[in-house]
Order: C-alpha cells, then structure tokens, then sequence
C-alpha cells in the first residue's frame, strides 16, 4: 500500500508550484472530486446519491475505463458535472518519462473530446514529475490536487478516522473520493455521511469552473 496523507501536511504543496489544492472562495461551498471511472456501478450510485444532494461534482475520469463505460461521461454532463483527465492507464508520473506521461494524458483528452469544457488534469497517485507539471501546464491543463482524501481505495481504511477528517473541511476545500470498484464498499459508506454533515451545515456542492 502506497503511502498516502488524509489531509495533506502543508509542504507537500511546495512540489507542485501552479497546482491548485484549494479554491479561494468565502462562500460555505464545497469541491466534490472522484477519480479512476467510470465504473458500471459505483458511477452510477454516485451520480444518484449526488442528484439526491443537489450536488455538483468533477469527476477525473480514466481512458481505459472511459472505452468500457463511456456512456457514463454523458450522464455527467447532462448533471451538470464536469469531466477531467486523469490519463489513460493510470500511470506513475514519478517512474514514467514525460513524452510517454504526456502521450497518457493525450489519449485519455481525445477520449473526453468535447465532454470537458475545461483541460481539468489529475495526476494519478499525486505523483507528477516537475517537468511532466511544465509541459502541461503549458499546453493548457489546470493541475488539480486535493485538500482532503478520503483514503476509500484503502481496504485498511478506518472509517470513522477518514469521516473525521473530511467533516474538518472548510469553504474552499476539494475531497476526492474514487468512483472504483476497489473503493466501492468504503465510498457507499463514506460519501452519504459526509454530503449530509455538509448539506445540513448549509455547504453547497460546486464543480471546479473556472478557476
């Protein structure tokens, strides 16, 4: 198991300059983000758990998993969700060269074509080398990261602990959650407890627009 951090330590930030981590805003609203669907299942609960909040989302969608499920992408939009790249095959930016990264990130966009009204990119796994960073960045990309993970791919995972963490969320903050078969068992017992506890506090669920 990979390491990962719940709520991220400030100097992780420092590796990423331009990345975005939070959205400057005043107002009581909220960044939902699912990475590596669409799955036939988990997508689909999401999307209905979502219209049942009235809540937006950006959902950073896998090609390979886009040439399985792509009808999925379409139900997104009408909801008025957005749609970002999360590469092709879900590879490592930290043991992969930036020509074949950028090739990764290339094939999943031609995937989403006119789906995406925004270049919306997220590494997989957080890892992205300084360079692969440059160059997308200069072909037009937005780097999204997160300020809070919910950890649902971790079938270790303590619930309580990760609910804990994201309720500490504030006006700004962007969870991630996974729209995966691996991380379907934490994520329905997660995500209801965490749009509720906002929703009761008067948070709105945005999509990450123009940043």
């Amino acid at each position: 198991m990979r390491r990962y951090f719940l709520k991220n330590p400030f100097w992780v930030r420092w590796r990423y300059p331009g990345a975005v981590w939070k959205v400057p805003t005043t107002k009581r609203e909220l960044f939902l983000t699912f990475d590596d669907g669409p799955h036939p299942v988990a997508t689909p609960y999401v999307l209905d758990l979502l219209a049942k909040y009235q809540a937006r989302a950006t959902f950073f969608c896998v090609g390979t998993c886009i040439e399985r499920s792509g009808h999925l992408m379409e139900r997104m939009v009408r909801a008025g969700h957005m749609i970002g790249n999360h590469t092709h095959s879900h590879p490592d930016g930290w043991v992969s060269d930036t020509a074949s990264y950028l090739e990764e990130v290339t094939a999943c966009q031609n995937l989403i074509g006119l789906s995406a009204g925004e270049l919306l990119f997220r590494p997989p796994y957080g890892n992205l080398r300084f360079r692969q960073l440059k160059a997308l960045k200069k072909a037009g990309y937005q780097i999204i990261m997160w300020s809070h993970l919910s950890g649902d791919f971790d079938q270790a995972l303590d619930r309580e602990q990760s609910v804990g963490y994201m309720k500490k969320a504030d006006s700004g903050s962007i969870l991630v959650f996974h729209d995966s078969e691996k991380a379907f068992e934490n994520l329905r017992e997660m995500l209801p407890r965490v749009l509720e506890h906002f929703s009761t506090l008067g948070y709105s669920f945005k999509t990450l627009s123009n940043l």
